[in-house]
């Protein structure tokens, strides 16, 4: 038979057992509640960095887009009379007269082109290739500085708008020298019936005194410079009248701030121009003998983007 004391002793150890297995018992609970808690803080953790993440590259991703308004606009050729109106004097209809024929020459000509999507990207370039009957002359396109007319020329290039179209105007004043492109109708008043927003530069050295009417003072468009042309008029409050036309800068030229800049001609490109404007002008309807068409004609034969990057 046991004795007390062997009793006593037995009874000890299965009470120190039953402890020993409440201690271990409590140390893989707490393990285990560490364990799950690590886990659900690294995903808590996790999640939190991906929405940090996430929303980081959206706004750095929505900062490289911008929105553009290019609004419908109306033909100019509707608004042609069909004769010389009875109110021009003798001796200017029969200049009146060949201004009218030529308009109406060229209104058989007119295109159209779908519209730019309205959110362009404002970074990077894409370089432009105008294939002409006298060279080629290749531009890089900067967004920076003029997103949405950047994007509205390529897109008038990818569409076709360019491709067998004249450059119909030439200057060769002291303070403007350039060559003007990108109205198929070759007559200065066709468009692919939409207009561009105003980008105006902001960056270009200033040229003299602000002008007294219109309190803008002239600047300096470089040489090689590409800008939009328009028909804005501040006295009376028209903007945003840009659209295909464009104008390629022969030599630094004076002009206001108004017109948006969109890239720059290359090197062999300005060989070309340089051609060009050696071969002089023919004066317009006007007779101004510094402002015409090129005496050799200058025709887009294709209008080509390539080599597009982004910021």
């Amino acid at each position: 038979m046991s004795t007390n004391e062997e009793r006593r002793e037995a009874a000890k150890r299965k009470l120190e057992e039953r402890l020993e297995r409440e201690r271990q018992e409590k140390r893989r609970r707490k393990i285990i509640i560490a364990s799950v808690s690590t886990v659900v803080v690294v995903a808590i953790v996790a999640t939190a960095t991906t929405l940090i993440v996430k929303k980081v590259l959206d706004d750095r991703e929505a900062a490289r887009w911008t929105s553009c308004a290019f609004e419908d606009q109306p033909s100019r050729f509707d608004q042609l009379p069909k004769e010389v109106p009875a109110e021009v004097p003798a001796d200017q209809r029969a200049q009146a007269q060949a201004y009218l024929d030529e308009m109406k020459a060229g209104e058989s000509k007119q295109r159209t082109s779908p519209k730019p999507a309205e959110k362009e990207l404002k970074e990077g370039t894409a370089d432009l290739t105008l294939n002409t009957n006298q060279g080629a002359v290749p531009i890089t396109l900067e967004r920076t500085g003029a997103p949405c007319n950047t994007a509205a020329m390529i897109s008038l290039a990818e569409n076709k708008f360019y491709d067998n179209s004249p450059c119909h105007r030439l200057t060769a004043s002291d303070t403007l020298k350039v060559l003007q492109c990108g109205d198929p109708t070759g007559t200065g008043a066709g468009g692919p019936g939409w207009s561009s927003p105003d980008e105006l530069p902001t960056d270009l050295k200033p040229a003299g005194q602000p002008d007294p009417m219109s309190g803008t003072a002239p600047v300096i468009y470089p040489r090689g410079t590409v800008a939009i042309a328009n028909s804005n008029n501040p006295q009376t409050g028209q903007s945003n009248t840009g659209s295909s036309q464009f104008f390629l800068v022969l030599q630094d030229s004076q002009l206001a701030p108004n017109y948006s800049v969109v890239g720059t001609v290359d090197p062999a490109g300005l060989t070309v121009l340089d051609k060009i404007a050696a071969n002089g002008l023919m004066p317009g309807p006007n007779g101004n003998a510094q402002d015409g068409r090129p005496k050799e004609p200058v025709d887009i034969t294709t209008a080509t983007v390539g080599g597009a990057t982004q910021d």
